[in-house]
């Protein structure tokens, strides 16, 4: 089972509910759940969820995180094959820029040793944090770094679809590699922000999926 963590404050929703939406049409089976459900559980409870979410078998498991939840005590021994961070460090209300440094640490440290992080390409104040981060990045913005981003920024080719571009080569977890490419993404989330579908899509595109097949 692919443990997800989509790790933000008010965008992780959407993102979550968008990724739902895009799985619904693969063949993953998905269970989806506020961490703080998770961490009201001892590790014993905790452990045993996991392993009735396996015996269900259930593909991926995505976490809903806030960051300032990162220290709970259920991430002594829960460890991420996927981060989604959803949130840019400008954008974080009530910390200041070196406790959100902390957490941020904290995150990458629970990704396990060949895990992938899915990053804003706009967030500037990244840009020195990553350069000591050892795991695979895939970023996403509005910007020409970015892995993903819009053919043009709110190209709507249709009510429910947007039209998303893979600038550059990226791995995807079962060994394919992905080529640069243009795909749609269908969502009918009433007010979705193109970054939450950019970090979607990125996670779906991850995990091995055609967009382009989907969206057919």
């Amino acid at each position: 089972m692919l443990i997800t963590g989509i790790i933000g404050q008010d965008d992780k929703e959407k993102t979550a509910s968008i990724i739902n939406s895009i799985l619904n049409n693969s063949q993953k089976r998905v269970s989806i759940l506020e961490s703080k459900n998770l961490s009201s559980l001892n590790t014993k409870q905790a452990k045993s969820y996991m392993a009735e979410l396996e015996r269900n078998n259930i593909d991926i498991l995505i976490l809903k995180v806030d960051l300032t939840d990162i220290i709970s005590e259920i991430y002594d021994f829960l460890r991420f094959d996927i981060i989604v961070f959803t949130d840019k460090a400008d954008e974080i209300s009530g910390h200041d820029n070196q406790l959100h440094m902390e957490l941020m640490r904290k995150a990458f440290s629970l990704l396990k040793e060949k895990g992938i992080a899915i990053v804003n390409a706009d967030d500037n104040n990244l840009n020195q944090f990553f350069q000591g981060i050892k795991h695979y990045i895939v970023t996403y913005g509005f910007n020409l770094k970015a892995s993903i981003t819009t053919s043009s920024i709110g190209d709507l080719v249709a009510k429910d679809n947007i039209l998303c571009c893979l600038q550059r080569r990226i791995h995807a977890k079962n060994g394919m590699v992905i080529e640069p490419q243009e795909f749609k993404v269908k969502t009918s989330i009433e007010g979705v922000d193109p970054n939450d579908v950019l970090a979607a899509a990125t996670f779906a595109l991850i995990n091995g999926i055609d967009l382009n097949e989907i969206s057919k």
